[in-house]
């Protein structure tokens, strides 16, 4: 029986090759059409001897809008179409399932909850999946999965301010060997058309773009915002402006990199106003009147006679934005009027530094004696003046390996042992190791986001007022010291003369007097005014007295806002768990008056941290192995505080090819 079935078959096939041969010998005289019926009706003849393998013929089925009460839509991607979409959990199920008994049991077992939801629900789903549903039809070979992916990758690369190249030579290969590894060769694949060096660059490119054009947008909508700006030269000796921005958008304060301008050295402060006037009316097309507040660090070719930035925007602006000082920098300046004697320490412990650090031989030897010992540790600091925290830093490092360094030196025969050997200097080194070290956490107390003028205003109050005590305490009969942690170990630990002592502690008063000076010449009190004057913007809920609030010069309608406001037992609880400006934007519909003017008050920066970050960033990505890099991009994506869509850049035209 096996026997007759095999040789059926086989004269089958002999039949079909005649009928393809034939067919060939012809195709002169018959046209294809002809062809093809051949071949189909002998293709006929030879599967209908074998019916258990005949397929049954499917019909597709097609899509109805009806289908959209029960949240399907039809599938809009290539290949994909009459498939049915849910537009709640976005699966696509199978061609088979466009029957509204299958769509409406997917609605009852996966979203039971929306069951009872009107035609109107999911027509707003349907436009909400719109854009995630809407893909290139160009002839990129690259998936969606994988253009995505290359779009994440830059945006990584950039965010972590790392070369382009390693993209192609680190990140694609790693994620190679675990793909291939855990899964297989096949899915691993998958991932060797994702990214490359020049695509890594054209992706980062966009996506700042993209992200520029999302920033300005907001921008140009016509809302109030403040801006900080400050300059800096790199390596090259390049002049770069760095300019962020701050404004209100949804619940709360946003800050953000406006530009960063390369500037020739030789530009006067009017030239530096009128190269930023192009990109910012220019380019940007923002209106200089929505500019509430200015910020920069008071450097004389910004803010100077000569300079004349400031005073040409405060022109442009009508006078109607408010120009701050950086508190950072401020603080800097005030704590430089060192006397004389103190200073001469501080020069000293700077010579020493540089003795072990400016030889290298010196700085290797000198690790390895202290890795020897078992100090905590093995370096010593440069200093360098325009870094707020180098000088409580190295004096800090020098007095803590104080014994360590003397006996390295004594070894290397330097003259710069005998400062080690004079205990008065070395008292007067625990003196400003401890008072830069405080002077630190003041400047580390000014940096940082969430914190509000109010609070920066305090802790500079707070620490004249602290400087004022501590003078108040050596001026008395029995001085104390307990304020210098390191000071007042070292005279309990060594024997000093009272006469050498109290020499120290006159100049220790003298130079916490130079320091309330300086301090209340640069935090001057007519500063703070108003901020007293509107001192319901910190705490509104402690003027719940009509007396109170009649204080505050205040017009009838804001004392009004005020007191229906601090009467309100819900947003206080609001007014504790958010941060000031969000509290005060969130009932920006309830008390337009009072919000308003707290927003004003409450958008300009205090310092100009935001930039020197900007810098910092600046100078990892522009280094000499890479001075060809413009930056604009990199650094755009590396800084900017905006997410960006990714399906609007997915729904861009695809990458070139490689």
């Amino acid at each position: 029986m096996d026997h007759f079935f095999i040789k059926r078959k086989r004269n089958n096939e002999m039949k079909y090759t005649e009928a393809c041969s034939n067919s060939a010998v012809g195709s002169e005289s018959v046209n294809n059409n002809n062809i093809e019926k051949n071949i189909d009706s002998n293709l006929q003849i030879s599967t209908s001897f074998e019916p258990h393998f005949k397929k049954k013929k499917i019909s597709a089925r097609r899509y109805n809008e009806d289908y959209l009460k029960y949240g399907f839509i039809k599938c809009e991607k290539p290949f994909e179409n009459d498939r049915p979409q849910c537009v709640i959990c976005n699966n696509i199920l199978a061609n088979e399932s466009l029957k509204p008994s299958k769509l409406k049991r997917h609605l009852e077992t996966q979203h039971a909850e929306l069951i009872d939801k009107p035609l109107e629900y999911f027509q707003r789903k349907k436009k909400d999946i719109g854009l995630s549903t809407q893909f290139l039809s160009c002839s990129a070979t690259v998936s969606e999965k994988a253009l995505l992916s290359s779009y994440l990758v830059a945006y990584r690369v950039a965010k972590e301010k790392m070369a382009h190249t390693a993209a192609e030579k680190i990140i694609l290969p790693a994620c190679l060997d675990m793909v291939r590894t855990i899964f297989d060769d096949k899915s691993a694949d998958k991932l060797k058309t994702i990214p490359s060096d020049k695509t890594i660059s054209l992706r980062i490119c966009t996506i700042a773009e993209h992200l520029e054009t999302m920033l300005i947008t907001r921008l140009q909508s016509g809302i109030d915002f403040a801006i900080q700006l400050d300059e800096n030269t790199n390596f090259e000796s390049c002049v770069t402006l760095m300019v962020y921005v701050r404004y209100a958008w949804q619940d709360d304060f946003l800050e953000d990199l406006l530009c960063f301008l390369n500037l020739t050295s030789h530009l006067s402060g009017l030239d530096i106003f009128t190269e930023l006037e192009k990109l910012i009316i220019g380019q940007y097309k923002l209106n200089w009147k929505n500019c509430k507040g200015i910020t920069s660090d008071g450097t004389a070719s910004i803010t100077g006679k000569h300079g004349r930035v400031i005073k040409k925007l405060l022109e442009v602006t009508n006078n109607g934005v408010v120009w701050n000082h950086c508190f950072i920098h401020r603080e800097a300046l005030a704590t430089r009027e060192i006397p004389q004697n103190l200073m001469e320490v501080l020069k000293n412990a700077v010579k020493v530094v540089n003795f072990i650090k400016g030889s290298s031989l010196n700085s290797r030897l000198f690790e390895t004696f202290c890795s020897e010992i078992g100090t905590n540790h093995t370096h010593l600091l440069y200093q360098t003046k325009v870094r707020w925290l180098s000088q409580g830093k190295i004096l800090s490092r020098v007095y803590e390996l104080r014994n360590e360094i003397h006996i390295f030196l004594i070894e290397k025969k330097s003259h710069l042992a005998n400062i080690l050997e004079d205990d008065i200097w070395v008292t007067k080194l625990a003196y400003l190791t401890d008072i830069f070290g405080i002077l630190n956490e003041l400047s580390l107390k000014l940096q940082g986001k969430n914190s509000d003028i109010f609070q920066y205003a305090e802790r500079i109050q707070g620490f004249r007022k602290t400087l004022l005590l501590w003078q108040a305490r050596l001026k008395s009969n029995r001085p104390s010291y307990y304020m210098f942690p390191r000071f007042l170990q070292h005279i309990e630990e060594n024997i000093i003369n009272e006469s050498i002592l109290k020499e120290i502690k006159l100049e220790i008063l003298l130079h916490l007097t130079s320091l309330s000076q300086t301090f209340n010449h640069f935090f001057p009190e007519e500063k703070f005014e108003t901020l007293r004057e509107n001192s319901w913007v910190k705490d509104p809920f402690a003027f719940q007295n009509p007396e109170s609030i009649n204080d505050l010069n205040l017009v009838p309608e804001e004392e009004n806002e005020l007191l229906q406001l601090s009467s309100s037992y819900i947003l206080k609880n609001d007014y504790e768990t958010l941060s000031l400006s969000a509290f005060w934007i969130k009932i920006k519909e309830d008390f337009p008056l009072l919000s308003r003017k707290s927003v004003l008050l409450l958008l300009p920066f205090t310092t100009t941290s935001l930039c020197e970050q900007g810098f910092s960033v600046l100078t990892q990505l522009k280094t000499k192995k890479r001075n060809g890099l413009d930056g604009a991009a990199d650094m755009r994506v590396a800084l900017s505080s905006c997410v960006p869509d990714w399906n609007e850049l997915m729904n861009r035209q695809a990458h070139p090819s490689h």
